[in-house]
C-alpha cells in the first residue's frame, strides 16, 4: 500500500534512472527540455533526495532536518541546460553557501556527490580544515572521483587527485570549487533499480559524511 501511495505522490512509475531519463538532454528547445526535466526528472529527485534526507538524520545521526532543493534554472531564457541536480543540505532558503549533497544527471550519467560550490561562506575555513584531513580524503574509495568545476564534465580519478594542490587552491581561490563522489555511467547496473540506486546512493553519503560534518562545524 505504501509503494503505491508514493508513487502517487511523486508521480513516478519507475523510481530509477533509464534510457528515456538520459534521453531528456537530447530534446531541443529550452521549454521543450524543461518540460521532460519537470516531468521525467525532477520527481525522482525529489524520491531520492528526501530518502537521502531521511537516511542522513534516521541512519547516520544528523542532527537536524535537511532540506531539500531542486534546480528550477529560472534565470535560463535561451539555451536548454546540459545537466540538471538537486541538492540536500542547506537551510529553507537554499544550499549554496554551505557544503552539501548533490543529486545530478548529464547524457554522460548520474553523479552523487558531496559539494563546496559557488563560493560558499566558510569556503576558505573549510579548505583548511579538509587539508587537516587529507590521510582521510586519501583512504576514500577508488571509483571515486572529484571535479574542481562544476561548470564542466570533466573529472579526475581520485587515486590521480593531488589533495594538497586542490585544497590550497580552493583556500586561496575566490571561485575554486571542490566536487567529491561518484560518477555513474549511465548503463552503470546501480542505476537499474530503486533498490540499487538506493543502495550506492545511501553508501556514497555514509562515507562522506564525516568531511561534511566537520565542513558544517564550521557554521555553528
Amino acid at each position: 500500500m505504501m509503494e503505491g501511495n508514493q508513487k502517487e505522490v511523486h508521480g513516478l512509475g519507475a523510481k530509477h534512472f533509464n534510457k528515456e531519463d538520459f534521453n531528456v538532454f537530447d530534446i531541443q528547445g529550452l521549454d521543450e527540455r524543461m518540460a521532460a526535466i519537470r516531468e521525467r526528472i525532477q520527481p525522482k529527485f525529489r524520491y531520492f533526495a528526501e530518502a537521502g534526507a531521511r537516511f542522513m538524520v534516521s541512519e547516520e545521526g544528523v542532527e537536524s532536518e535537511v532540506p531539500v532543493h531542486i534546480a528550477k534554472h529560472l534565470r535560463r531564457t535561451k539555451y536548454a541546460p546540459e545537466n540538471t541536480w538537486c541538492a540536500i543540505g542547506g537551510d529553507t532558503r537554499g544550499y549554496k553557501k554551505y557544503p552539501h549533497f548533490q543529486i545530478g544527471i548529464a547524457k554522460e550519467g548520474v553523479s552523487f556527490y558531496l559539494c563546496l560550490i559557488d563560493q560558499p561562506v566558510k569556503e576558505k575555513e573549510m579548505a583548511a580544515t579538509l587539508l587537516e584531513r587529507i590521510p582521510e580524503l586519501q583512504r576514500l574509495p577508488r571509483d571515486y572521483v572529484v571535479s574542481v568545476d562544476h561548470t564542466v564534465p570533466d573529472v579526475l580519478p581520485i587515486e590521480a587527485v593531488n589533495w594538497e594542490s586542490v585544497l590550497i587552491r580552493l583556500r586561496d581561490v575566490k571561485k575554486a570549487e571542490l566536487l567529491i563522489g561518484r560518477k555513474l555511467a549511465p548503463a552503470d547496473p546501480r542505476l537499474a533499480s530503486e533498490e540499487d540506486t538506493l543502495a550506492v546512493m545511501e553508501e556514497t553519503l555514509h562515507e562522506l559524511l564525516p568531511l561534511y560534518r566537520a565542513c558544517m562545524e564550521l557554521y555553528r
